[in-house]
C-alpha cells in the first residue's frame, strides 16, 4: 500500500522517457476561458470579511456564527489573491507564542466540490482566534471559491488547481500523466501551462511570503492521512483516518513543495461526511501541529548529519 504512490511516479517517469521526453503542445482548456479584469487589492480587502462570513457559513457542520464573524473580521487579502471571477482568496493568521514556533500553512477547498474540507479551515480559524497557539498558523480556508460555488473540482477555467503547481517536472510529465493515467479526465486537467491560474499563483505567492515549515492540505473523500515528508517521522494515530501513501503527481502541491523544495506536506483526506464534533477538529489540529514540530526536528538533524 505504501509503495503505490512511488510506483506510480516511477511508471510516469519511465513512460515519459520512453516516449522521448518531449514537451507536447498544451491541449485546449477543458472549460471555458474567461478574460475578466483583475479586481484591485483594496477592493478585495474590503470585500473579504463579508465574503468570508457568507461563504464559510454555507459549509457543512456546526459552528458559532458569532465566533466566525469575529474571525472573519481579521482576514487578509494580499498579493492580489483572487479567483478568475474576482472573488477574494483570503487568509487568517495567528502568531505562535514560542520564539521557535513552526510556521504552518493550512489550505482547504482547493477542489471546489469538497465542502467538508472547507469546514476544517473554518473551524481552525475560529479556534485560533480564541487560543494562544504555540505555532504560527496561516489558514486559507477557500482556495477555489469559483469551484466551490459551482460544486466543481476544478476552477472557472476547468483546471485542477492541484495539478497546476509549477513542479520541476510539470513541462515534462503533467500532460503525459493526464493523457495516459487519467485518460483525459476533465476533473484532473492540469492546465495549459504550469502556474497558469490565478488561484495557483496566489498560493505560490503565499508560500513565498509566509515561508512555511509545514503545509497542510485538506481534502475529501478517501479517509486517510498522507505525509509527503521525512520517512523517519512517526505517524501518530487519528482514530478515523489511517495513514496511507497516496503519492505525489506532476503539478501537485506535494510534488512541488516536498519533492522540489523539501517542505513537508500533510494531505488530510476526510471521509465524505467530514468531521462532526468540535473535539475532532481540535484534536486533528493539535496532531498536525505536533507533527510539524517533529518534522522540523528530524529535518534539522538530517541537515546536521549531511554537513558532517
Amino acid at each position: 500500500m505504501f509503495l503505490l504512490g512511488s510506483i506510480t511516479q516511477i511508471l510516469v517517469t519511465l513512460f515519459a522517457l520512453r516516449a522521448g521526453a518531449t514537451v507536447q503542445p498544451p491541449p485546449k482548456f477543458v472549460g471555458p476561458r474567461y478574460h475578466r479584469p483583475a479586481v484591485s487589492e483594496k477592493k478585495l480587502q474590503a470585500m473579504a470579511p463579508s465574503f468570508c462570513i457568507k461563504r464559510l457559513s454555507e459549509l457543512p457542520g456546526k459552528f458559532s456564527k458569532k465566533a466566525l464573524a469575529a474571525a472573519c473580521q481579521k482576514v487578509i487579502v494580499s498579493d492580489d489573491c483572487q479567483s478568475e471571477k474576482g472573488s477574494p482568496i483570503f487568509y487568517f493568521e495567528r502568531d505562535g507564542y514560542d520564539k521557535h514556533a513552526e510556521r504552518i500553512l493550512a489550505i482547504s477547498l482547493i477542489h471546489g466540490d469538497e465542502h467538508p474540507a472547507g469546514s476544517v479551515g473554518r473551524n481552525w480559524m475560529i479556534r485560533l482566534n480564541r487560543i494562544n497557539p504555540r505555532n504560527t498558523w496561516r489558514v486559507i480556508p477557500l482556495v477555489n471559491p469559483d469551484g466551490a460555488a459551482a460544486w466543481t473540482r476544478y476552477n472557472a477555467h476547468g483546471v485542477d488547481l492541484n495539478r497546476n503547481f509549477p513542479s520541476s517536472d510539470w513541462n515534462l510529465l503533467a500532460h503525459k500523466y493526464w493523457h495516459t493515467f487519467e485518460k483525459n479526465n476533465k476533473r484532473r486537467y492540469p492546465g495549459p501551462t504550469a502556474d497558469s491560474e490565478r488561484e495557483t499563483q496566489c498560493i505560490v505567492k503565499q508560500i513565498a511570503a509566509f515561508k512555511p515549515d509545514f503545509i497542510i492540505s485538506v481534502h475529501t473523500p478517501y479517509g486517510v492521512l498522507d505525509l509527503d515528508g521525512p520517512k523517519k517521522l512517526p505517524r501518530p494515530n487519528f482514530y478515523r483516518l489511517p495513514w496511507y501513501n497516496i503519492g505525489t503527481f506532476p503539478g501537485s502541491l506535494g510534488r512541488y513543495m516536498w519533492v522540489d523544495h523539501h517542505i513537508p506536506v500533510l494531505t488530510i483526506e476526510l471521509h465524505f461526511n467530514g468531521l462532526q464534533q468540535p473535539w475532532e477538529f481540535n484534536r486533528l489540529q493539535d496532531l498536525t501541529g505536533t507533527l510539524a514540530i517533529r518534522a522540523r526536528e528530524i529535518l534539522k538533524r538530517e541537515q546536521q548529519i549531511a554537513k558532517q
